[in-house]
């Protein structure tokens, strides 16, 4: 384990404060792992992500590694909104059986650590919520179970989990050695997620003498009692689900077709790094042959396939094993959206379901204005594609602001219905306000991989805020949010926005450490509200907000042009800068026409001085300073940096004096150096 904050609280290296390193060499191919993690994110399972490194320690190579994303308040922070919940650590022998009725009874140890170990929220200490999702597993009757067992947990969630491990052969879980999850407690929905953990022991490893490629779907656990999966079993629709579901993984993602370049990829990319570790072959002496050979072929002991013929094996298998019937659909995605136009505002909802019919599907909205009308997935009216599994449909609401309550329901051919929320006490909330013709959200990004760094460095989520006004704006007593119950949730600093400028906040929930741009809460990839609002004595006028859907990492979303009406997806983020298309704004017209590297100012200088360069348009960069051998001194930035002039200051108390010289990189291939002179 690599940690970032042990000695400096807070401190984080791209969004994580701690790295896990796992050698897997359990494993002789080193990638077994690696594709469970892949295969749980592309169906969409709240996971860790993976990747192989070479992990040097003082310059000396220490062999290949695995590392895999850290389950922990970061990792909560970046998958669900609300992200004060309790996460619980459940290994051996976390059953999820009964041990009691008082909380403390579930805070028994094992070999000296908590068997449901709580990550967060230790000072509280609380096991309220987890002994009540337990003694609600073990002493609920089936009719009770059944009416109410989403509202303790996703069921979707732990089918899903369940499918991967029948299909990668995790016997290491909690279906058959009570081992090897995360439960946490989402508080928007009420819900635990179900979330898996450490699948070295996967694609064919076996140590019980136990055909794993051949095992019965239908039996696949332990025959001792695992209250959360052997009841959810018990009901008809669940069973008929992880039917469908494991069918469709076969068919769309577990397969050698599919699967077979991602292996032979990996297996190059890693090559070079397997043969030059000799700390690898030590635990169970597996040579450089070992690893080729084990990704097509059986080595004996617990290594009972190769991974090609496990796939084969074991696709086959589930294929011939399930029973599918026809279920009852199930939303996989729900999302609202308000857009505005001279006659007022429209809500948007569209839905996808997975279903093995076509089903129809309408959303109800009730408030100032009640409707029902259908969702459709025909390319026509607000629909954007025909045939994609996004079925769409809108209401104008016209002039009426205020909340509306929203529910969608989907209806298969044999008249099975399924409603979202599924509680029919709950509803999809939107609250719509008047748009005043004021500073606007121009576009934002709730999932920021690579587009832009903060002044830190690091890829937080982003809001632009633009003012289509003539005159310079001052952001005195305005307020930004994403919850529209709580309009002054963040204010911002005293600072202004010039005349059809734009200004970035970053929306990272770290305002204390990082600096006054940086708001009070985080986006969320989901999709949620967006609120610009003003202090008007006590009260708060709403000036711009909308609710916006799931977001795609790197995509911005944003007016199509500056300050409109209309919403679209940004390929090409435009952070900082005009979103029209051809017609450059008078604030685009001041941008540099050429990237250029500036002698920095004063020079010479002691100890510090000022590197200026511009940039024609957005792109990547590097400001690195090198002494007079080439040897890399300081890199002072590096990300992607916005069109326009940018300054740094550049300490030089801790070098000698000498010449320096200072090179700029881009994206794009330029490259510019210049030197300059430190005098002490």
């Amino acid at each position: 384990k690599v940690s970032f904050n042990t000695f400096v609280d807070g401190r984080e290296y791209r969004g994580l404060d701690k790295m896990n390193l796992n050698g897997e060499h359990n494993d002789p191919s080193i990638i077994r792992a690696k594709l469970s993690w892949d295969l749980f994110n592309d169906i969409g399972v709240v996971s860790s992500r993976a990747n192989h490194v070479k992990l040097y320690i003082n310059d000396e190579y220490y062999g290949l590694y695995l590392n895999v994303e850290h389950i922990d308040n970061e990792f909560i922070d970046s998958r669900f909104e609300y992200d004060n919940g309790n996460l619980y650590k459940c290994l051996y022998p976390a059953d999820l059986t009964s041990l009691g009725s008082a909380p403390n009874d579930y805070k028994q140890t094992h070999e000296g650590r908590r068997i449901y170990d709580l990550s967060t929220n230790q000072e509280e200490d609380d096991y309220s919520d987890l002994s009540d999702l337990i003694l609600f597993l073990n002493n609920t009757s089936d009719a009770s179970f059944e009416a109410q067992v989403r509202d303790h947990i996703d069921v979707d969630g732990v089918l899903k989990v369940m499918a991967v491990d029948m299909l990668t052969g995790m016997w290491d879980d909690y279906m058959f050695n009570k081992n090897n999850y995360y439960l946490y407690h989402n508080d928007e929905t009420g819900q635990f997620e179900f979330i898996p953990y450490d699948y070295d022991n996967t694609f064919g490893i076996d140590w019980f003498n136990i055909d794993w490629g051949n095992r019965d779907i239908d039996n696949w656990g332990s025959s001792d009692p695992r209250p959360l999966t052997d009841r959810i079993l018990d009901i008809p629709k669940y069973r008929n689900r992880l039917h469908y579901y494991l069918k469709e993984y076969v068919d769309q993602y577990f397969n050698l077709e599919t699967m077979n370049p991602e292996i032979n990829r990996l297996k190059a990319m890693i090559q070079e790094a397997a043969e030059d570790d000799t700390y690898r072959t030590l635990d169970y002496g597996y040579s450089v042959d070992d690893f080729n050979n084990s990704y097509t072929t059986a080595l004996g002991d617990h290594v009972k396939y190769g991974i090609t013929d496990y796939i084969n094996t074991r696709a086959a298998s589930v294929l011939n094993q399930v029973n599918i019937q026809n279920i009852v659909p199930v939303f996989k995605t729900v999302n609202t959206q308000l857009t505005y136009s001279g006659d007022g505002a429209s809500l948007i909802v569209s839905a996808s379901v997975f279903d093995d019919d076509t089903p129809t599907i309408s959303a109800s909205v009730s408030g100032v204005i009640s409707s029902t009308f259908a969702l459709n997935d025909d390319g026509n009216g607000v629909d954007d594609v025909a045939g994609d599994g996004i079925a769409t449909g809108s209401v104008s609401l016209g002039s009426s602001s205020g909340e509306f309550l929203v529910f969608v329901e989907a209806t298969d051919s044999e008249s099975q219905t399924e409603r979202y929320p599924f509680n029919p006490t709950k509803y999809l909330t939107v609250e719509v306000a008047d748009v005043a013709t004021d500073l606007v959200v121009n576009e934002l990004m709730a999932s920021n991989s690579s587009t832009i760094t903060d002044e830190a460095g690091a890829y937080p989520d982003w809001v632009e805020i633009y003012n289509p006004t003539d005159s310079e704006k001052s952001l005195s007593g305005y307020y930004l949010t994403d919850d529209l119950t709580e309009p002054d949730k963040w204010a911002f600093p005293d600072t202004t926005i010039p005349a059809k400028g734009f200004l970035i906040v970053w929306a990272d929930d770290d305002e204390e450490d990082e600096g006054p741009m940086h708001a009070s809460f985080k986006l969320s990839k989901d999709g949620e509200d967006i609120g610009l609002y003003f202090a008007d004595g006590n009260e708060m006028e709403a000036i711009d907000s909308f609710t916006f859907g799931p977001q795609t990492t790197d995509v911005s979303f944003g007016r199509e042009e500056d300050g409109s009406s209309n919403f679209i997806e940004f390929t090409n983020p435009t952070p900082g800068t005009s979103n029209n298309a051809g017609t450059p704004s008078e604030f685009e017209k001041a941008l540099p026409s050429a990237i250029q590297l500036h002698q920095n100012y004063p020079n010479p200088f002691n100890p510090s001085t000022v590197i200026s360069y511009q940039l024609a348009e957005g792109t990547q960069i590097s400001l690195r300073v090198f002494d007079t051998m080439g040897r890399l001194i300081s890199t002072i930035e590096q990300g992607y940096r916005a069109a326009g002039t940018h300054s740094v200051d550049f300490d030089a108390s801790a070098l000698s004096s000498g010449m320096y010289i200072y090179q700029l990189k881009t994206g794009n291939g330029v490259q510019q150096t210049k030197q300059m002179m430190l005098l002490k």
